[in-house]
């Protein structure tokens, strides 16, 4: 057989993460305290760095064991490196970057099939990953959702299967109803509630006891009618260039000098990166703050159409970072607010339904479905099981518990 030997030249674009990026990107992701704390070490070791402004004064010895805690999403990318599951690494840390302060997605899934242009098997396969993890019960829709993982997980099966089909019947605690769906007797529910029992609703609490302790990326104000966002930045570094030419041909000096300019250079993105998405997110919630008016539907793709960064660059950036607002300090992805079906926003939604239910009558109670009906006559679209989950939410009981009995 006699055989050919070709050659074919191909143009493939390829992208790949070096150190330095790397590095990049994960200070996008730290909050103020631990900024500020890298700068004060930066100030003490590096030779090259001076400050023209004195540093941020931050009781550190307070927090320091605070500040040095691991966080949620360190725990999670850490297991996932140990992970022998086949996954995609933008999607799953997509997910990872997106949970909220409870550990929880941020978002109903429908949000991420339309952000991360994916099915939902692909979205539910990398979820599965995340909620095979520690603490048991992270990466939930909700706190119902959280223990039906850890009641899966821990084998109780009868207790997953009561609590996954009649959750609603069981929120409500009524034995007859509950016997009657479920044809169990009064002390067969009693075991399997024993098992519900002993799940945490909010596994990842312990992440989160430090949330207090905050300080605010950004200021705003209103001046003249102006929304004014005013930074809140790091010392002003500068790099003592006359100090190195002295001492240019020792190789350890070369280092220092090299890594005073990347630090430089890092903080000088992240922070131009911080403000031009806060600028972009408060320019969308213009109404929110000249008018107390609802927040606006607003996603990761509007700010990516808006601003030119990627989704997961900004859901990196909006991590840890905060606002303050009226003496009051708020975090910056609260400005997020996910669409119904309908287009409508959440925060609206929610508004709507705490206004309704506070002037109902307490004792006929409006249902959920009866909230439905409500909020179309407002112009306000979505499905009676989304008006069950934003009530959950909102803790506020089902109709049942909110009537007054005579």
């Amino acid at each position: 057989m006699k055989q050919k030997m070709s050659y074919q030249q191909t143009l493939k674009q390829t992208f790949k993460l070096n150190q330095k990026m790397i590095n990049s990107l994960d200070f996008l992701k730290v909050d103020n305290v631990e900024i500020n704390q890298m700068i004060d070490e930066a100030l003490q070791t590096n030779p090259f760095l001076e400050t023209k402004t004195l540093p941020v004064e931050h009781d550190y010895n307070y927090l320091e064991n605070i500040s040095h805690k691991i966080t949620l999403q360190e725990e999670l990318y850490h297991q996932l490196y140990g992970c022998k599951e086949s996954y995609d690494e933008e999607i799953i840390s997509y997910i990872i970057e997106s949970l909220n302060d409870k550990g929880f997605l941020s978002y109903p899934k429908e949000t991420y099939f339309e952000e991360l242009n994916i099915s939902k098997e692909i979205f539910e396969r990398n979820l599965k990953i995340i909620q095979s993890f520690e603490p048991v019960g992270v990466g939930a829709q909700d706190t119902i959702d959280s223990i039906c993982i850890q009641l899966k997980k821990a084998n109780k099966i009868k207790a997953y299967k009561l609590m996954k089909l009649y959750k609603n019947v069981i929120l409500t605690q009524n034995y007859n109803l509950i016997e009657k769906r479920t044809r169990l007797t009064k002390k067969e529910i009693d075991e399997l509630f024993k098992d519900i029992k002993q799940c945490d609703p909010f596994p990842c609490s312990q992440y989160f006891s430090f949330e207090n302790y905050i300080y605010p990326d950004i200021n705003i104000t209103i001046e003249n009618n102006e929304i004014i966002i005013t930074p809140i930045n790091q010392p002003d570094l500068i790099v003592n260039d006359s100090l190195y030419q002295v001492v240019k041909n020792d190789e350890q000096m070369k280092k220092y000098f090299q890594e005073a300019h990347f630090l430089i250079e890092n903080l000088t993105k992240r922070n131009k990166t911080i403000l031009m998405i806060a600028n972009e997110l408060v320019a969308i919630q213009e109404g929110y703050f000249k008018y107390q008016d609802e927040l606006i539907a607003c996603t990761l793709s509007d700010l990516e159409a808006r601003c030119g960064f990627h989704k997961s660059t900004i859901s990196r950036t909006l991590n840890n970072k905060y606002y303050s607002f009226h003496n009051e300090i708020f975090p910056l992805k609260n400005l997020l607010v996910s669409k119904t079906n309908s287009g409508d926003s959440s925060d609206s939604i929610k508004k709507a339904l705490v206004l309704l239910i506070s002037n109902e009558n307490k004792n006929k109670p409006l249902s959920d479905e009866a909230l439905v009906k409500k909020l179309e006559e407002l112009d306000l679209h979505c499905s009676r099981r989304v008006i069950t989950k934003y009530r959950q939410q909102l803790s506020i009981p089902s109709s049942s518990k909110r009537k007054i009995k005579n």
